[in-house]
Parts: C-alpha cells; structure tokens; sequence
C-alpha cells in the first residue's frame, strides 16, 4: 500500500525537482580552464610566478575538489590594456564556443587589470557560460553579491595598477632630478655606486673623437666606420661585463643629438643639468654642441625639437618598406640632389635606396627608387579588383576597421569628457580660492588653466569630427571601381613623394630589391609583399587579370 500519509516523500521529491542554487553546481560533468600570468612589467614582480600559480591552483582548488582541468593557459603580459594577450583572447574564444564550462586563477588580477576584459569575464558568468569560477586566494559565489565584490575587485587591481605606474613615473622623475641614473645607458659613460654618470675609462676617449670628427666636418657613415674599427666595447650597468657594441646608421645620428654629452640629461619632458648636481664631466661644450646640429642659438624650442622625429624629412618615400634582398635588412631612403656647378643651387635630386648593413655584399651599393615604382605599376597594370565578390570582401573589412576605429574614437571621446570636467572643476576651485585668499593669486594662473581647457575642448570636437568622418569613409563600389581603374593613371602622373607614399602604402606592406649581379643596377629584381585584403584577392585567384 502506498505510504499517503508520509509528506517528507513528497518534500524529496519535489526538491529533485528544483532548479539549483546560483552557487550550486555539477562540477563532475565541467570542463576547467586553468588560467595563469606574470606580467614582464614592474607592477608585477612582485606577483607569484608562473609556477607557484599553478601549485596554489592544483593543490587548493583542483585536487581536493577533483576538478577536471583540460588546459592550461600561461601567459607573460601584462593585463593593464585590453586586447593585447593572445592566450586569454583564446581562452575567452573556448567559452564563447561552449569548449570551457569553467575557469580556476590564482587571483582576479590575473585575469585582468582593465575593465573591458573584467566586464567579459563577469558577462561570461551572467550568460551562464562560466558556470564555475575559482580562486585559491579569493572566495566567489555565483550570486548577485558574490559578482558585485568580484568586479570590485577588478576595479581595486585597475585602480593599483594605475597608482604604482604613477608612483614608478614620480620616483623616475625624482632620481632624473637628483641627476641618477635609472637605466638610459650612455656612451662613454660608466655609472658608480651613487648612480651618478662618470668617464668611462675605455670607451670615453673614443666616443670624444666622434664628437670630434663631426666638428671637423666628417660625415656621419664615416664616424660610424671609423668607431666600428676601434674594438669598442661598453659596460651597460654598474659591474657588469665589457660587450662589444657595433654601430648602426642610427647610433650616431643620436648620439651627436644627445644633449647628455653637454650635461643636460633627459628622461621624457624632464631635464636635468648634471654639472650642477655633481663631478660630471661633460664631453663637449654647448658651443660644440651648436655647431654640430647647426643651431645658431640657444632657443629652446630648436634645441628640444631635435630629439623628437624630423617632422619634415623630404626623404621619407616608403621608408622603412625597402629590404636588401641580400642582408634582409631594410635599406636608408635618400635624396641626392644634383646642383648647378656655377649657381650651387639645385637643380633636381635622384632618390635612392642604400645598403648600410655593415658585411653585407651589398654595403654602400644603391637602388633606385624607379625600380620599386616600376615594380608597382607593373602590378596595377597586371591586376585590377574590380569584382563584386572581392568589392563584397574590401567593403567587410573596411567595416571592421572602421568599427574598431570608432571604438578607439568614442573612448577618446569619453575620457575628454572627463578630462574636460575635472579641469573646469579644478578652475572652479582654484578660482574660489583665490577669492577668499587674495594673496594666492600670485601662485596660480588662471589664464593659463583657462587656455588648457579651451585646448582641450578643441581636441574634443576633432575627436568628434574624426569619428563623424568614419561613416562616410566606406566608398560605393562605383566609388571603388573608379579609384582601381584609374590608380595606375594616378600613379604614373604623381609627382609629389607624399602623395605617392600615401598611395603606395595602400596596397603594399613592402618590397624587397634582390640585386641581380654585384649591384642593384642591371638585372635586378624587385618582389613585393601585399597588405589585405589585396594578398588575399591574389591568392583567392579574385579579380580581373590584364586591366593595363
């Protein structure tokens, strides 16, 4: 007879029934991703390493619970900006596609210290594709509170993060203005218990000469070959070991720009006179200085413009994107100009590409930058993508990089707003202040704040007309199809370098010029590699062939 009379079978069974707790989960049937990183930046060294990670991991959350761990993920990179970590960018894939049910790190600050990725991780486990989460070192429980002190937690590593960078940033700058050295190694120059910057007794007489040889009037290729034939060798940290170094093209170029070597050190905008500070012994005087970089006074803005990129190098035709097919090295763009014998003046200049790759068969050998526009109208005249399919492929990539782009725009634009807000409130105050406290007038200028808030607003509304801009960037495949037809028209035509430049960078990632006897004269070839989505029509076989 069946037992009617007994509820506490009825409450059994109806408790089977029950959907389970947030907390509560199978974990039999769940496949575990263990996550583990160490940062290579400062802010973590203080971190537990890889292998101490996986210890905590295994021993206090994997064995006793008898977790099934299918992979581990290790990674060395830091966490402070999203979308830069190939391993948990792969991780986030395997539970987006169902792979990983759930996730063990030794700490949230492992997975991240940016509130992009911890707002995906915190997503992952409200859309129930992280059904489990775990940490040796911090208690989750999959609840509306156990969430909210999960994504505190993520704020309190971004927030550390930030403060210890900027902790870094000021004892950096305190040591410049104690004139220590804090790791910018300089020729010449050794560094002693006090970290102050001393004569390096092997190698300061040699790089005096090349200060030398510059004021005599020798070129800078040949300073270089002359330093490369004196065995020069450099100590790098304090005690260490004498390493041969050997120059490149751009060693000297910024050694004679560097204002160290007068006694004005810089660390970012700080500079520092170390004749001031102690015994430095400059290796030049600022006179000498001068001359070298023909500058004819001591303006300020001149003498701090030359450490930053020349903003207007004429030579800069696909700089960079030119390899010796020799060496694999890329080659130094030039412009040789050709001056009239009587006038001086010149009369018109021949660009060239120069192997400067010390040992190479090719040292000192020249290409002409014919060669590598040749090779690229030989292209277009070859290949025309005018098909809708690959117009289709163009179109979806475009897309996603304007997409992306107006992600990075709308940030930009949100952190102004905030930018702008806090500096019109610290007016505000700086303003009331001086109200109630005339005499600190003399400290603050309100002019000046005024001025960083109008720039600011100004650098906000070109945020807003770039982003603005993106929407109509994508062209019609008219639009398209004009531009293609026409650019090997455009190309044979272009005179200005810039223009060119522009163009050229479009479809070409860089060109290789393979020398075809003991120059790059006659019978030299130039190979070239595509950018997408171009490479991807040519080896898809999508276009029209023969468009010349």
């Amino acid at each position: 007879m069946a037992d009617h009379a007994n509820p506490q079978k009825l409450l059994e069974l109806l408790q089977a029934g029950q959907p389970k707790a947030p907390g509560d989960v199978d974990t039999d049937t769940l496949r575990y991703a263990l996550y583990v990183r160490k940062s290579t930046t400062s802010e973590d060294r203080q971190a537990s390493s890889i292998e101490d990670q996986i210890q905590e991991c295994m021993e206090k959350v994997v064995i006793p619970n008898n977790l099934n761990v299918v992979k581990v993920y290790e990674e060395s990179f830091s966490a402070k900006v999203a979308d830069t970590r190939i391993k948990f960018n792969a991780l986030i894939n395997e539970i987006e596609n169902g792979h990983i049910d759930g996730l063990i790190a030794w700490h949230p600050d492992r997975l991240s210290r940016n509130m992009k990725e911890a707002g995906a991780i915190i997503d992952l486990v409200d859309r129930g594709l992280i059904k489990d989460l775990r940490f040796p070192t911090f208690t989750f429980e999959n609840t509306p509170a156990g969430k909210m002190l999960l994504g505190i937690t993520f704020v309190m590593a971004k927030q550390y993060s930030e403060h210890l960078a900027e902790s870094v940033d000021r004892g950096n700058k305190r040591a410049i203005e104690d004139g220590e050295f804090i790791g910018k190694f300089k020729h010449g120059y050794v560094v002693d218990e006090k970290r102050n910057f001393q004569p390096d007794p092997r190698g300061f007489a040699a790089v005096k000469n090349m200060f030398t040889m510059a004021l005599e009037g020798k070129s800078q290729k040949d300073i270089r070959l002359w330093i490369n034939n004196q065995s020069y060798a450099v100590q790098k940290r304090l005690g260490g070991e004498y390493v041969k170094h050997v120059w490149d093209k751009d060693d000297v170029s910024k050694l004679l720009r560097d204002p160290h070597y007068v006694g004005i050190h810089k660390w970012g905008k700080t500079l520092i006179n170390l004749v001031e500070k102690y015994d430095f012994e400059p290796m030049i005087t600022v006179d000498e200085f001068l001359k070298i970089n023909r500058i004819d006074s001591l303006n300020a803005s001149k003498v701090l413009a030359i450490h930053s990129p020349r903003p207007h190098a004429k030579a800069d035709l696909l700089r960079g994107m030119i390899y010796c097919g020799e060496c694999d090295k890329t080659l130094t763009s030039m412009l040789i100009p050709k001056r009239d014998k009587e006038t001086g003046e010149i009369m018109h200049a021949r660009y060239y590409y120069k192997c400067e790759t010390v040992g190479c068969k090719m040292f000192d050998k020249s290409a002409r930058a014919g060669l590598v526009i040749d090779a690229a109208k030989k292209f277009f005249g070859q290949y025309l993508f005018v098909t809708k399919s690959n117009y289709a492929a163009f179109v979806s990539e475009a897309k996603k990089e304007a997409k992306r782009r107006q992600e990075e725009l709308d940030s930009e634009i949100a952190k102004y707003k905030v930018l702008i807000a806090n500096k019109e409130k610290s007016y505000i105050r700086i303003k009331d202040l001086i109200l109630e406290s005339p005499e600190l007038k003399e400290h603050y200028d309100l002019s000046k704040y005024a001025k960083d808030i109008e720039s600011s607003k100004a650098d906000y509304a070109k945020a807003i007309r770039r982003r603005d801009r993106i929407k109509g960037a994508i062209p019609t495949f008219e639009e398209y199809l004009k531009l293609l037809e026409t650019t090997p028209v455009i190309l044979d035509k272009i005179q200005d370098m810039k223009v060119m430049d522009t163009l050229l960078r479009i479809f070409f990632s860089n060109f290789t010029i393979t020398p075809g006897d003991d120059s790059f004269r006659k019978g030299s070839a130039v190979s070239y590699k595509l950018k997408e989505p171009w490479e991807g029509f040519v080896s898809a076989n999508d276009f029209v062939r023969g468009a010349g």
